[in-house]
């Protein structure tokens, strides 16, 4: 094989390697988020799972699990790693830690007990509308401001968060970012959410 060839096979090779990864993580995203809603809600059999990329190491995970002969939607959300928040929209066998008052749809997220009717206690009146957590939503607004910081401006950017404020459906505050090789700088943020809790838009200044 001439040097030429072995250079084009070399690239060939290194090009397939981010694919192969990106699908492994995919794979384990939909297995964590499987795993969540079986230990959650006592459900065995899935259908029609995938995992859509949100970010770096992020993942929003939607499928079909079965209760009494019928299939019922779920999601979650994944990130590094872990199974961030989830839900499922259908009966299901409860666990004792699960709150017998909830109407139609069982919800659960992570470690942080968030519900649409958690969401609508919350002082900010407009949450009612939304369908995830505040915290949930700040750590959804972190990642697309950090996305956007080391993109426009270094890939050393670290975003961390201090206070935020929810007026219906904006998420605004300010945050701390770190660069490698200079101080920290002030972030004044503005991220916008659609009806899903999804981010669709995000404005900062960096002082």
């Amino acid at each position: 094989m001439s040097s030429a060839s072995k250079v084009i096979v070399f690239l060939i090779v290194a090009s397939l390697v981010p694919l192969v990864a990106s699908a492994d993580e995919e794979q384990r995203a939909e297995q964590q988020c499987k795993a969540e809603i079986k230990t959650a809600y006592g459900l065995q059999k899935f259908r029609n799972t995938w995992a859509e990329r949100l970010g770096n190491h992020k993942f929003q995970v939607s499928g079909e699990a079965r209760f009494d002969g019928q299939y019922h939607d779920f999601q979650c959300k994944v990130k590094q790693g872990k199974v961030k928040s989830y839900t499922y929209h259908g009966p299901h066998n409860k666990h004792g830690d699960h709150d017998d008052n909830d109407v139609g749809v069982a919800v659960g997220v992570g470690l942080l007990l968030a519900a649409v009717a958690v969401a609508a206690s919350n002082d900010d009146t407009d949450n009612d509308q939304l369908p995830a957590s505040k915290s949930v939503m700040e750590d959804d607004c972190h990642d697309e401001l950090q996305y956007r910081v080391r993109d426009e401006h270094d890939r050393s950017a670290e975003v961390k968060m201090k206070q935020s404020r929810l007026n219906g459906r904006d998420l605004s505050g300010e945050a701390k970012v770190k660069f490698r090789y200079e101080n920290p700088h002030h972030l004044s943020f503005t991220c916008h959410f659609d009806r899903k809790g999804q981010v669709i838009d995000s404005s900062y200044q960096l002082n």
